[in-house]
């Protein structure tokens, strides 16, 4: 069955208690940190709008915050100082096509931000296939926690962090390599390696294997991980124009 529409849907009560309390509230008594489905969260935003029909019209509409892909998402309280003041705000939002503020009302109680969206994207038989993550208390017992301490560091930390993860992902690329070589040799050479026929975990499991061992790595090293490969903060939303 078709769903025509955005799919609504609620992270469970529980749930989200259990992030607020872990992670704290806002001054305005709001969870510093959430879990959103993508097609459930929108912002109010000003553009010139066209409709099916092709007609423009300039004003503001409610769209979404995200991509509209299906999946979760963290994300993360902003304080209303983070947007500078809002004479500021103002100014560096205005259109002056559609005449309108493309960023909508300034955020007196602040914003909540994408920090990451909970999908895998992978060719598979040369299509993109998106794949939500399903939520799970590993979220916010590691991943959560893992993104706070990356933001917290320096921009020279970050650096350095990054560097080193090039470094070992290299290292790891010609593991590979070799590995796959000694596999493809006749048998008669070196016995076959038959490692990759075994159980094929989860994608969450294999995302959190991977973020897992690169924070035992780097943290071993006094840095902590970066999150380019399934758990990199997302931009900031654009207006999007919708037919």
């Amino acid at each position: 069955m078709q769903i025509v529409g955005p799919e609504t849907r609620r992270v469970p009560a529980a749930y989200q208690a259990r992030i607020t309390k872990k992670f704290g509230v806002n001054r305005f008594g709001e969870p510093n940190y959430k879990i959103v489905w993508n097609q459930s969260q929108f912002i109010r935003m000003g553009n010139v709008w066209r409709d099916s029909r092709g007609n423009e019209q300039a004003g503001y509409k409610d769209t979404y915050q995200g991509d509209g892909t299906a999946c979760w998402m963290i994300m993360r309280w902003l304080p209303p100082e983070h947007y500078g003041s809002p004479n500021t705000f103002y100014r560096e939002t205005y259109d002056g096509l559609s005449r309108k503020y493309f960023m909508g009302e300034y955020p007196w109680k602040g914003r909540y931000e994408i920090l990451q969206a909970l999908n895998c994207k992978d060719f598979i038989g040369g299509k993109l296939v998106v794949t939500h993550l399903p939520l799970c208390h590993y979220l916010i017992d590691m991943v959560i926690p893992m993104i706070v301490a990356w933001q917290a560091l320096s921009i020279e930390e970050q650096r350095a962090s990054r560097q080193l993860a090039e470094q070992e992902e290299a290292k790891a690329a010609h593991a590979e390599n070799a590995e796959r070589m000694m596999e493809n040799m006749p048998t008669w050479i070196h016995p076959v390696s038959y490692s990759k026929q075994g159980c094929r975990t989860s994608i969450l499991d294999q995302k959190m294997h991977q973020i897992q061992k690169a924070w035992d790595r780097l943290g071993r090293r006094g840095l902590k991980p970066i999150f380019q490969k399934g758990f990199a903060q997302g931009n900031a939303p654009r207006p999007v124009q919708y037919k």
